[in-house]
């Protein structure tokens, strides 16, 4: 028989108060590190988003250089005077393919020219409904054209991990391009002298300096705005009010000849002293990537705001930059990337944003 040695300690688990402590600890730390874990992230998301804005700037140089124009907001074709072939229908993101890698993916949307448009347009007057609904579905045998309908899917250039809405829409676009920036071509067949017009900005009518002029932005792929004005300020009645709610999303694959839009409001007036009117409204499509040099307009404060700062997506402007933080990244025209503050007077914004009005941007931003 083996005694046990009476000098051997006797092994013993963990006190219950020794498991509470380690489990404190562990649960202190995780609280410590989970700020740090998503600081990392936002940063490598930030410099994800900058580097697909130079990405986009260097891809937008490489445009002009074999356009002589800058990328072009608007293409649209048409066969009304003869035979169009080889056009293009859609924006600058769908005009950039070839110089982002995406030649391919361009090249595979060749064909038969197609228009494909729906509107819906209901109202209601002092009580009398009207509806109206329009389609048009048609293709033009013999006519060729590249259609950024034809292709579809999350392209990694066009979307931003800042972007909140870029998962509710299959093909966003979270970088919109600077509205006075602009650019169009409209192909409608024929030797007629306006059946091939092609208007565009060329870098040497940047005259403010392509470093201090606004070329993309960050923003957010899905907009749903609600404008609210208070009319009874205009001399109407208590409870006058206009409303307006607009829901846009901004595709990267936008077609002009392949759109569906709804619009309805309902309107009332009655004649006093002072007369009452009430008018709520709502539409809903799509759009080209695009925002405006001249800010986003604040009906309740009446004045224009440089961009809006992480706004909600129900509640947050289509023609605007959405910041996903303090400041709003920016690509200038030379392909530079900068970061804009949420202070900056709306004065140099603007600015900053139109091209050749000779203005002078403060420093401020």
């Amino acid at each position: 028989m083996v005694r046990p040695d009476p000098n051997a300690r006797a092994k013993r688990g963990f006190t219950l108060i020794e498991l509470l402590v380690v489990i404190a600890i562990i649960a202190i730390l995780i609280g410590l590190l989970l700020p740090a874990v998503q600081k990392v992230r936002a940063a490598a998301a930030r410099s994800e988003a900058s580097n697909n804005l130079h990405q986009l700037g260097l891809a937008a140089h490489a445009y002009h250089d074999t356009n002589q124009m800058m990328p072009p907001t608007y293409m649209s074709a048409q066969a009304y005077y003869g035979t169009v072939t080889n056009a293009v229908t859609g924006s600058w993101p769908f005009a950039l393919l070839p110089h982002v890698e995406q030649d391919n993916l361009f090249k595979s949307t060749l064909g038969t020219l197609a228009y494909k448009y729906s509107y819906s347009y209901k109202y209601n007057y002092n009580g009398q409904p009207q509806n109206y609904d329009y389609s048009s579905n048609q293709t033009y045998a013999g006519s060729t054209a590249y259609q950024a309908h034809r292709a579809s899917g999350r392209l990694k250039v066009f979307v931003s991990r800042l972007d909140p809405t870029a998962d509710l829409v299959e093909a966003p676009c979270s970088f919109s391009m600077n509205s006075s920036i602009y650019g169009s071509i409209y192909t409608y067949g024929g030797n007629l002298s306006y059946s091939n017009y092609k208007y565009g900005m060329h870098m040497d009518k940047i005259r403010d300096g392509t470093s201090n002029t606004f070329l993309f932005g960050e923003s957010y792929s899905r907009c749903t705005g609600l404008q609210e004005t208070d009319y009874s300020q205009y001399g109407y009645a208590p409870g006058s009010v206009y409303k307006w709610k607009s829901g846009y999303d901004r595709l990267w694959n936008y077609d002009p000849n392949n759109y569906s839009s709804t619009s309805e409001y309902t309107y009332t007036y009655t004649a006093g002293r002072p007369p009452f009117l009430s008018y709520d409204g709502t539409s809903t499509g799509t759009t080209y990537p695009q925002f405006s040099s001249y800010g986003v307009y604040d009906s309740n404060k009446r004045a224009y705001l440089a961009f809006e700062v992480t706004p909600r997506p129900d509640n947050c402007t289509y023609y605007s930059v959405q910041s996903s933080s303090g400041s709003a990244l920016m690509s200038m025209c030379d392909g530079s990337v900068r970061s804009i503050s949420s202070s900056v007077q709306i004065a140099t914004w603007q600015a900053l944003g139109t091209p050749q009005s000779g203005d002078v941007a403060n420093g401020d931003w």
